[in-house]
């Protein structure tokens, strides 16, 4: 068990960081959709986006997609035309909250040209109980984005903010009775295999219990990043612990992680 508490100089040197802000934005460079799982109303996240959001457009970022019912689009195309009506945005109560609102806010206070458009993608909860899930709604809405009709549109790069268990790689159950669900990755690789995807999560430290991540990274300071491959392998993410999902390596469900 020593090796949950090598000091941040060992752990750096076995598992080599990156700056958070920098990684994120490295990762839309050469990805057109860049999938950002969070924890939902968790402070140190919301802080760590708000100083994103300003930084996007400048790097490439054409959208935002936000997990909000795609009906309250023209409510928030308002509120970034105005700057009134930011309370008329009706939010999921299990994302609602002032740190959730201030991303808009920061949003409206951009000039226009520096800003991603900003694009609500969940399914309406009118549609809940219809025949299409939450997350192939959402793989269809970001399929309108990245091929539209337009063939005068200019290249597109969507950074895609949603909870965690939306951005994984893949959805493999142990129970059947979800084996018809599958991850807004896989809806959209069958749509559009050329697409080019990367999918981090967010960990924080109310995720030890379940997690390796934040146990053995969170002595390092502030939030740093890095990519999962076989030098993880026997890790727990902690947000699937939840799920009833088969085993699998960490890898093998996000591409890689920040850490606070």
């Amino acid at each position: 068990m020593a090796q949950f508490f090598l000091p941040p100089s060992a752990i750096a040197q076995r598992y080599p960081v990156s700056d958070a802000v920098t990684y994120i934005l490295d990762k839309m460079v050469d990805h057109d959709i860049v999938f950002i799982g969070t924890v939902h109303r968790q402070p140190q996240i919301l802080r760590f986006m708000a100083d994103v959001l300003p930084q996007l457009k400048e790097n490439g970022v054409t959208h935002l997609a936000l997990e909000v019912a795609s009906d309250q689009q023209g409510r928030i195309d308002r509120f970034m035309r105005t700057g009134y009506g930011i309370d008329s945005i009706r939010l999921h109560r299990a994302i609602d909250c002032p740190g959730y609102r201030h991303l808009f806010q920061v949003l409206g206070q951009l000039d226009p040209d520096r800003r991603p458009r900003v694009v609500a993608i969940d399914l309406p909860l009118s549609q809940y109980d219809g025949a299409m899930s939450r997350n192939e709604y959402m793989a269809m809405r970001l399929a309108s984005i990245v091929r539209p009709h337009d063939s005068s549109h200019s290249a597109v790069k969507i950074l895609c903010m949603l909870g965690g268990s939306h951005v994984l790689r893949r959805l493999k159950w142990q129970n059947r009775l979800f084996k018809n669900r599958a991850a807004i990755r896989t809806y959209l690789e069958q749509r559009h295999p050329e697409l080019r995807m990367f999918s981090l999560m967010h960990i924080v430290d109310q995720m030890a219990k379940d997690g390796d991540f934040s146990r053995r990274l969170s002595p390092m300071k502030g939030a740093v990043a890095l990519d999962l491959d076989q030098r993880f392998k026997g890790w727990h993410l902690g947000v699937t612990a939840c799920m009833a999902l088969a085993p699998s390596q960490p890898y093998d469900l996000v591409d890689g992680v920040i850490v606070y």
